[in-house]
């Protein structure tokens, strides 16, 4: 909606313009030879003379006379009238600038940062107050967590959530790996075939690296301050040892009796229970190896990944977690703040620059009016230079005409041995005595502008640096 009414204000301020315009008077173009024809001066001259027009006691200029000083005189005054108008206008422009703004805005630019920035600051104190309090109350809480664990002031090992992710995709990747191992070896011989081998080794396998993976958590334990939580630490490692040979064992086993009972007919636990009470040793082939050591090394990844799953001192991670993230709270907010005063102070500085082209244009603009002065006041004189010699020209081109045509016996009057002469015209005034003065003035003005510009950009500068200072981003709580 507010485009359409621009778009109509400019074609109505279009056309307004181009009435104006058409309205002005403009500077008449005097052509003798079309002068002479429009009045048709040779025939009326010959005329007249024929007939003794003027007598010879005449003192008054004939109608054809008094008609080429009306024609010329009328362009003479729309020469005056254009004249008087374009000064006008030209004058008008000339008392419409003044840079006294321009340099007083540049000047109110400094002070106008300042309040601007306070304003950013006075509505965030509340948050940052809020914020930092948290952020130094985290890092207490952090430091005091330190100095009771004896850790030393470094970070904390914290994966992302998609670290995270992978980790147990790693360890179910171990469960459907080792599954599928066991499940090849020794599904076959299993009622069920490959699909129940599958699993019951599925279920084996993920029983040995979800309780190794877990165990891998408690294993952290070892690097705690405290004896208990260290015997807790190694306590689940020999648990997941425990884990993973007995799971070994209990595998092998099962390849063992398969092995010998391939028809699938009996139940493979209770043979399991006789060959360990008959003290059988279950590895007997190059596959129950494989099996064997397929499950230590699956349940030793998923130690591995327990123990690395998050910080290897136990609590380190959340402690530092909710530090970090109030930390991180307190940094964005201060570097919005930051962005917030570097744009204040960059738009600002580019306002006075602009301002100090404004006003050098504003000279410029000020100079080519008042040579525009001297350019009108030179297309007046030489309009009405023109006129004047036109009316020479054309009145003695009548008379000599009408002398050449008149009767021997009558003479040509006396006037026509003087020039016919235009009345008085008031001219405008082209003088740019008071002009020049307020140039200089102007121009004293720029000069103490430019002079200002520097101090406003240091004191733009130095208001900058005070209240970035305010914002300790608190870079020594790390």
């Amino acid at each position: 909606m507010l485009f359409f009414k621009r778009f109509f204000a400019f074609i109505a301020s279009l056309f307004s313009s181009q009435q104006t315009e058409q309205s002005e008077p403009l500077i008449p173009k005097i052509d003798p030879e079309k002068l002479k024809k429009k009045l048709d001066l040779q025939k009326i001259a010959r005329e007249h003379g024929a007939k003794g027009i003027p007598r010879s006691s005449d003192t008054q200029l004939t109608a054809a006379e008094h008609a080429v000083r009306a024609e010329l005189g009328r362009m003479r005054e729309q020469t005056v009238k254009y004249g008087e108008q374009r000064i006008k206008q030209i004058q008008n422009r000339l008392d419409s600038i003044d840079i006294t703004l321009q340099m007083n805005r540049a000047i109110e630019l400094g002070n106008e940062f300042v309040r601007a920035s306070d304003h950013h600051l006075t509505r965030e104190d509340g948050r940052m107050k809020d914020f930092g309090s948290d952020t130094k109350t985290k890092f207490q809480l952090l430091s005091d967590f330190r100095n009771v664990n004896r850790l030393p002031n470094i970070p904390a090992n914290c994966p992302s959530g998609g670290s995270k992710f992978l980790k147990i995709m790693v360890v179910f990747g171990c469960c459907v790996l080792e599954g599928g191992l066991n499940a090849t070896f020794f599904g076959s011989g299993l009622e069920g075939g490959l699909l129940s081998g599958f699993a019951m080794a599925f279920m084996l396998s993920f029983f040995n690296v979800f309780i190794c993976f877990l165990a891998g958590l408690g294993f952290r334990n070892k690097n705690h301050v405290r004896g208990a939580r260290r015997i807790w630490g190694w306590g689940s490692f020999v648990l997941a040892m425990t884990v993973m040979l007995v799971l070994g064992a209990l595998i092998s086993y099962f390849r063992y009796v398969l092995t010998i009972y391939e028809d699938g007919s009996q139940n493979a636990f209770p043979l399991v229970w006789q060959s360990f009470t008959a003290g059988v040793f279950p590895i007997q082939d190059f596959e129950s190896l494989i099996l064997f050591f397929g499950t230590i090394v699956f349940g030793a990844v998923g130690v591995w990944e327990g123990y690395k799953f998050t910080d290897r001192y136990p609590g380190y991670a959340g402690v530092w977690s909710q530090y970090a993230e109030a930390h991180r709270r307190y940094i964005e907010l201060v570097e919005g703040l930051r962005d917030k005063l570097e744009a204040e102070k960059t738009e600002v500085l580019q306002r006075i620059d602009n301002g100090v082209q404004a006003a050098e244009n504003e000279i410029k603009a000020f100079k080519f009016n008042m040579n525009q002065k001297s350019i009108v006041k030179k297309q007046v004189t030489e309009t009405l230079v023109m006129a004047d010699e036109t009316l020479q020209s054309l009145t003695r081109y009548y008379q000599n005409e009408n002398m050449m045509a008149r009767p021997k016996d009558s003479p040509p009057p006396d006037y026509f041995d003087h020039p016919v002469a235009f009345g008085a015209l008031e001219m405008p005034d082209f003088s740019v005595q008071k002009d020049v003065l307020r140039l200089d003035a102007q121009e004293q003005l720029l000069r103490e502008m430019v002079d200002e510009v520097e101090p406003i950009r240091a004191q733009i500068q130095s208001s900058f640096n005070q209240q970035y200072n305010q914002l300790q981003p608190l870079q020594d709580l790390v």
